[in-house]
C-alpha cells in the first residue's frame, strides 16, 4: 500500500519487474498449462467409463486399454509439470503442456483411431 495518498489503494509496481508473456507472468501461464493438463486427465478417464457404459457387457479391456494409455501419458505429464513449478521452472512446465498437447493427438491418430 502507498502511505501518504490518504486512499486505500495497492501498489503493484512489483509486478511490472516480473517476465510476461502476452501480459501474463511465466507463473500464471504455468499454473494454466497445469490446470489444462489435469482436465486432460479428467476427460481422459470420463471417456473410459462412457465407453464401459456404451459396451456394457460386451466391453474388454482391449477396447479401454488405449484409453488407459493416453490417460497414463496425460498424468505423467501432469506431474512433471507440477514438479517442475514447484522447483520454479514455470517456462519448463508451460512447455510441458505445449508438448503434451501433439503427443495426445498424434496417440489417438496412430493408436485409438
Amino acid at each position: 500500500m502507498k502511505h501518504g495518498d490518504g486512499g486505500c489503494k495497492w501498489d503493484f509496481s512489483w509486478s511490472v519487474a516480473q517476465a510476461t508473456i502476452c501480459g501474463v507472468t511465466k507463473e500464471r501461464w504455468a499454473q494454466a498449462g497445469i490446470t489444462i493438463e489435469f482436465l486432460i486427465v479428467v476427460r481422459t478417464l470420463c471417456e473410459f467409463f462412457r465407453l464401459r457404459h456404451v459396451y456394457g457387457a460386451n466391453f474388454s479391456t482391449a477396447v479401454g486399454g488405449f484409453y488407459v494409455g493416453g490417460a497414463l501419458i496425460a498424468v505423467c505429464s501432469c506431474w512433471a509439470g507440477v514438479t517442475l513449478y514447484f522447483f520454479r521452472r514455470h517456462t519448463l512446465s508451460t512447455w510441458i503442456t505445449l508438448a503434451t498437447i501433439p503427443i495426445l493427438i498424434a496417440y489417438k491418430i496412430a493408436v485409438i483411431g
